[in-house]
């Protein structure tokens, strides 16, 4: 019983350590660097240079609304400073759309191994039986 309460209070890691090993070595393959061969890095500082320039965009565009004299020059100026707000919103979502596949692809690769790793348990339990 004292081994039983042992191993209930110790639960096994999730990966063996040669899996986890495996699982690393798997994880470092896919570190691809350069511009062509990694396009989520890519992405994500397009997204982000599209940022900066709507806001910077909108940023001018509400400056010249402020010292502009007629109504169609502050209707302009509002114009350009929604096309900016809107580059920006569009830079956010890229820069997370290709952060957010970095991420899950990490995940994904990780729970393949898990599931690997509970399917050779469950076979080697049964074969114990």
């Amino acid at each position: 019983m004292n081994d039983e309460h042992t191993a209930a209070a110790d639960p096994e890691p999730t990966m063996s350590s040669p899996r986890l090993e495996q699982f690393q070595d798997e994880v470092a393959k896919l570190k691809v660097t350069g511009g062509g061969a990694n396009p989520e890095r890519l992405g994500a500082q397009w997204g982000i240079g599209l940022t900066i320039f709507g806001l910077i965009v909108s940023f001018i565009s509400w400056w010249s609304a402020l010292n502009a004299g007629t109504f169609e020059d502050i209707h302009r100026a509002a114009i350009f400073a929604l096309i900016g707000v809107s580059i920006s919103v569009i830079g956010i979502v890229l820069w997370l759309r290709n952060s957010m596949t970095r991420y899950l692809r990490y995940w994904i690769i990780r729970l393949v191994y898990e599931q690997r790793e509970q399917t050779e348990q469950i076979v080697k339990a049964l074969r114990d039986k």
